[in-house]
């Protein structure tokens, strides 16, 4: 199956889940207080399948897979008969509608709890935070961090993967500040703290990887020891063979293929030494770059040689914990609690204008994702699966009309004054609301395509 259709169908089953689990709250809640419900729907537009239940509740998946509703009896004030009145959601008192509101929201949080809970619970493997090839005039770099440390803790939090690092720094986004970085080198147990300053982050990571723009990247797994020597090249005419392992070029240490990769691009028609080790000997190598064309267009140094594939994740590069029943629970809590907030924070500066909006996705960076995580298996799908279902329940808490918070806040008005807010007003709420969500789709769109071109 190809990458673009698991994506497709990766994406139709997640955004299917996180819909229904969003609207089964709406459900579950509304009947519990006995209001009657008319219609369930799994997307908008044409219905492609329906049914109904005994009780009269008409079941409907829809086209077009980007949303969904519960349709209640009664949701506005129109005449009721006396006999109905005890099923119309308008007539129920405003502390019951409160319930229905949020209950799709907390319901998605509670599916990232479950599905959080089910990833520890099957053990967590998560890569050793190890820093790859750090641009020496990146923040990073300033900050003397450098190729082959681990990051151990930020801010005093422990970092036991790239995740964790990444989610305390995302903490971070946007702010001009300097924070506490803890590294320690291979194979040492001692531990340097590096003050990374975080002044213009945002600028900086505007049109790319927020991570990778202060220089924080991953080390590349696979060594750099040669698969293939192509023949009429550099590599064949020095004597490269296959085997040989990369250790230096000009006596800088190569840790892995992407480094020697970002260092011999910028040594196109430059005599440099390589130093190799094959079979338990160490040759050095003189040899020439030569010039070639890249995808983007620049002329880089190539030497013609293919890379030996990786069979097995070198063990020092990745970290497997395992977890009892209540420790994954408190766990998955933390971490639900943890980016429900950062949700929260990353919003507020985005509105701020702490942070690009270009960190905003939209459903085809999803769909991208979802592929991915799908393709590696359950674990990282149902990670994937809970940290969008944190921000869609978010989201829909948001005090806007259109959504979930809004008419909770309208609620809270009738609570406060003893009188629900007109219908004028909640009509034009409704536009506000919805030329809100729609700019900000409409950017999110924008976000995916402009990453689809770059």
């Amino acid at each position: 199956m190809s990458q673009l259709l698991i994506s497709v169908v990766a994406f139709l089953i997640a955004i299917g889940i996180l819909i229904a689990v969003h609207e089964f709250g709406h459900f579950w809640v509304a009947r519990r207080f006995g209001i009657k419900v008319l219609r369930f729907s799994i997307g908008f537009g044409r219905p492609l399948y329906r049914w109904y239940d005994k009780l009269g509740t008409e079941y409907v998946l829809s086209a077009i897979p980007l949303g969904g509703y519960v349709a209640l009896f009664g949701e506005r004030d129109q005449t009721i008969p006396p006999t109905e009145r005890p099923m119309a959601f308008s007539c129920k008192p405003v502390w019951v509608r409160m319930a229905v509101l949020v209950a799709g929201p907390l319901f998605n949080l509670l599916f990232a709890l479950l599905a959080y809970w089910a990833v520890f619970l099957m053990g967590v493997t998560v890569f050793v935070p190890t820093l790859g090839n750090v641009s020496k005039d990146s923040v990073a770099g300033l900050a003397g961090l450098h190729a082959g440390q681990e990051i151990v803790s930020v801010e005093g939090k422990p970092t036991p993967s790239w995740e964790s690092v990444s989610v305390q720094l995302l903490s971070h986004l946007g702010e001009d500040k300097t924070i506490i970085l803890e590294v320690k080198e291979p194979g040492q147990l001692n531990v340097q703290s590096k003050m990374l300053d975080l002044g213009h982050w945002s600028d900086k990571t505007a049109q790319g990887d927020w991570l990778e723009g202060i220089g924080l990247t991953p080390i590349d797994p696979v060594p750099a020891v040669v698969g293939k020597v192509l023949p009429d090249y550099p590599a064949s005419a020095a004597g490269l063979q296959e085997g040989d392992k990369i250790l230096s070029v000009n006596n800088q240490p190569v840790l892995s293929r992407l480094d020697f990769v970002q260092d011999i691009q910028f040594k196109a028609n430059k005599p440099v030494v390589l130093e190799v080790l094959r079979r338990d000997q160490k040759l050095k190598i003189a040899i020439v770059p030569t010039s070639k064309r890249s995808a983007e267009g620049k002329d880089v140094g190539f030497i013609g040689i293919e890379w030996q594939a990786l069979t097995e994740m070198p063990k020092e590069l990745i970290r497997t914990q395992h977890f009892g029943v209540i420790e994954s629970f408190t766990k998955a809590f933390n971490r639900t609690v943890e980016y429900s907030v950062l949700t929260l924070e990353v919003l507020k500066k985005m509105v701020m204008g702490q942070v690009s909006v270009r960190h905003l996705n939209g459903p085809l960076a999803i769909a991208k994702y979802a592929g991915q995580t799908a393709s590696i298996g359950l674990k990282h799908f149902l990670d994937f699966l809970a940290v969008i279902s944190i921000s869609l329940g978010v989201l829909n808490l948001l005090p806007i009309p259109i959504l979930d918070g809004g008419h909770f806040m309208y609620c809270v008005y009738e609570l406060i004054t003893g009188k629900r807010a007109s219908e004028a007003a909640q009509s034009i709420g409704v536009w506000i609301g919805g030329i809100l969500l729609l700019g900000f789709m409409s950017l999110a769109f924008y976000n995916d395509l402009s990453n689809m071109l770059r």
